[in-house]
C-alpha cells in the first residue's frame, strides 16, 4: 500500500530566523519567537520586499519553533508506522506569502523525490501525492499553493488549523501606532518599525464586511485603502520610504486576500478537512474616529468568544467545505493556553492531534476519523 509523506506548514512567527552568511556566527540567530527579538535586523527592503534591509545579512529561516510544533509533529511521526515521510516546511513568514507557496511547492517536489527512492528501493510504489498541514498562515501558504501552483493530483488531503481565511484584527493594530500584541507584550518602536516592511502581515488585515467601521456613520471602511489608516501613520511611512510604499503594500495584500478568501474549488474542496477555535475573546470589529486622524478604537472593539482570540470564526470557517470535515477547539481553560493564547497553542492541543491523526487514519484507536462526504 502507498502512504504519502505529511508535511507540516508552520504560522506566522513560527520559524527562527537566522542570518546564513555571518561574520560573528555566534549572533547568527536573530528571532526564535522567545529569547531571541532582534526587530533591527528584520527589516525588508523598500524597494523589494524579498531581500533585507542590512546589506551584508542574507536571513532565512532555520527551524520551526519547537514550543508550539514539536509535539504535533512527533505525534504523526510516531504514528506512522508503514513509512517516515514527515517533514516541517520552514520558510521567512516575513515575506510575500507567493513565494513561500511557491518555495513550498519545489520542497514538495522533493519530499516525493526522496520518499520515491526509498520506497523504491524497499520495492514499494512511490507515493505520487502528498498530505498538507497548516497552521495559521501556513494554511494561506498551502491554500495559493494547491490553488495557483500545483495540480490537485498531487495533493491526498490538506488540513488546516486556525487559518485566517479572511485575515484578523490583529494585523490592523500590529501596524499601527501603539501596537503591542503581534510579537507579544513587548511595546517597541523597533517592533512597529519592521512590521511595517512585512508583506506577510499586510496579507493578514481582515477582509470581511464589517471589520473596520466609521464610528460616526457606521459605514463599513476598507483596511486595504489607504485612506482608511491614521493620517500620522501614512505621512510617516510616506516620509520614510516613498509616498507609493504604503499604498503598494495595500494594494498587493487585497490581491492576495481576493484569492485565499475564495472558496476551495470543487477538485480540492473534498479533500480539505479544518479546525478553528471558539471560547476565546476574539475582534470581531473595530470603529475608527474619522473626525480625529482616523484614530483606531481598539478600546471598543467588538469581540465575542466565537474565536481563538486572534481569528474569529467568520475569518477561520469555510462555508462550502462539510461539516462532517471540520472540527472546533475549545480548550479555554487550558493553561497553555493561558500562557501562549489559544491560537498560538492549538497544535498543542491533545483534541487537535488525536483529530489529525483520525484523519490521516495513522491511530486505529482514534475514534474521530472520518472522510469527506462529497
Amino acid at each position: 500500500m502507498t502512504v504519502n509523506p505529511v508535511i507540516f506548514v508552520h504560522g506566522i512567527q513560527g520559524s527562527w530566523l537566522k542570518d546564513e552568511y555571518p561574520v560573528d556566527y555566534d549572533n547568527a540567530v536573530l528571532w526564535t519567537g522567545i529569547l531571541k527579538k532582534n526587530f533591527d535586523a528584520l527589516h525588508l527592503h523598500r524597494m523589494d520586499d524579498s531581500i533585507d534591509t542590512e546589506v551584508n545579512r542574507m536571513i532565512m529561516p532555520h527551524q520551526v519553533l519547537p514550543i508550539i510544533y514539536e509535539g504535533i509533529i512527533d505525534e504523526i511521526r510516531d504514528e506512522m508506522d508503514r513509512q517516515p515521510y514527515a517533514y516541517a516546511f520552514t520558510y521567512d513568514w516575513r515575506k510575500d506569502n507567493r513565494l513561500s507557496a511557491q518555495a513550498l511547492a519545489e520542497f514538495i517536489e522533493r519530499v516525493l523525490k526522496i520518499a520515491g527512492v526509498h520506497e523504491k528501493t524497499a520495492g514499494r510504489r512511490p507515493p505520487r501525492q502528498v498530505v498538507l498541514i497548516g497552521h495559521s498562515m501556513g494554511g494561506l501558504v498551502i491554500k495559493w499553493c494547491a490553488t495557483q501552483i500545483l495540480s490537485p493530483r498531487k495533493i491526498a488531503k490538506i488540513i488546516t488549523i486556525a487559518t485566517p481565511y479572511k485575515g484578523s484584527l490583529k494585523a490592523v493594530e500590529a501596524l499601527l501606532p501603539g501596537a503591542r500584541k503581534l510579537f507579544g507584550i513587548e511595546h517597541k518602536k523597533s517592533m512597529r518599525h519592521a512590521a511595517r516592511t512585512m508583506p506577510g502581515l499586510y496579507q493578514l488585515l481582515p477582509s470581511w464586511k464589517g471589520a473596520v467601521v466609521d464610528s460616526a456613520s457606521g459605514d463599513s471602511l476598507s483596511p486595504f485603502k489607504t485612506a482608511s489608516w491614521q493620517k500620522s501613520l501614512v505621512i510617516s511611512l510616506a516620509n520614510k520610504y516613498s509616498p507609493e510604499f504604503f499604498p503598494q503594500k495595500l494594494s498587493d495584500a487585497q490581491a492576495f486576500s481576493r484569492v485565499v478568501s475564495r472558496p476551495w474549488p470543487a477538485t480540492l474542496a473534498r479533500k480539505v478537512y479544518y479546525a478553528y477555535g471558539v471560547g476565546s475573546k476574539t475582534w470581531e470589529q473595530v470603529k475608527v474616529d474619522t473626525r480625529n486622524d482616523n484614530l483606531y478604537q481598539f478600546n471598543k472593539a467588538v469581540e465575542d468568544d466565537r474565536g481563538d482570540g486572534t481569528v474569529p470564526s467568520l475569518s477561520g470557517i469555510q462555508s462550502e467545505i462539510s461539516k462532517g470535515t471540520r472540527t472546533h477547539i475549545d480548550q479555554r481553560h487550558a493553561i497553555s493556553d493561558l500562557l501562549a493564547g489559544q491560537h498560538a497553542n492549538m497544535p498543542n492541543h491533545s483534541e487537535l492531534q488525536d483529530w489529525v491523526l483520525g484523519i490521516l487514519r495513522y491511530n486505529p484507536y482514534v475514534s474521530n476519523a472520518f472522510e469527506s462526504p462529497y
